[in-house]
């Protein structure tokens, strides 16, 4: 009668442990994902940090009499500040060099950044040149021409507004309403820079 509870006992902590166990390793692989997605988070803000702060310093254009045309956003030297955030060399967690996750470098992908169309919303980098008083309630874009307005005037409430987007592939998928990967987006917006007037 004793041998006979003491299996049982034993094959209910089995299924006392499976069932625990399940529990735990969920948890585990949450945790996981969870703390990778924040440092991905990190290292996207850097970028998009970085590629605002350098993009707040506009350019100056001038035709060949010297006399000023544009004042501008460098928008592929701010992609290129994007990408070497993180250094030369795609190293981490997040390999800014493939935004997009196809294994193929962005440089040349006008999918993840047309410098023809900075602000197009499909793209894996967005850069925008925004208007207003407020980083709240910014709209439209900061005329780039016209003398003494806008960009041409100390780019005067005008802003740089960098979206840097990024598809983490899932170590451990849950369920698949998560499916297998999320695209995580950070964005940074910084008034602009500028000592130009004229």
């Amino acid at each position: 009668m004793i041998k006979k509870y003491r299996r049982k006992t034993v094959g209910q902590a089995l299924v006392e442990f499976a069932l625990a166990a399940t529990v735990i390793f969920f948890l585990l692989a949450a945790a996981v994902d969870l703390g990778l997605i924040f440092f991905t988070l990190q290292a996207l803000r850097v970028a998009a940090q970085e590629g605002a702060t350098y993009g707040s310093y506009p350019v100056v254009v001038t035709n060949n009499s010297g006399q000023v045309t544009e004042v501008r956003l460098n928008y592929r030297e701010i992609f290129n500040r994007i990408r070497t955030a993180g250094g030369t060399q795609p190293s981490g967690i997040v390999n800014l060099f493939d935004l997009n996750g196809d294994g193929i470098d962005d440089a040349n992908q006008n999918a993840v950044f047309d410098p023809n169309n900075p602000t197009n919303p499909n793209g894996f980098v967005i850069i925008e040149n925004p208007r207003g008083a407020n980083p709240a309630s910014l709209s439209g874009t900061c005329s780039t021409t016209t003398p003494r307005t806008d960009m041409r005037n100390a780019g005067q409430n005008c802003w740089i507004r960098v979206t840097v987007r990024y598809r983490y592939r899932l170590f451990f998928p849950f369920a698949p309403a998560f499916g297998r990967e999320i695209v995580l987006p950070v964005t940074h917006t910084m008034p602009i820079r500028s000592q130009f007037v004229g």
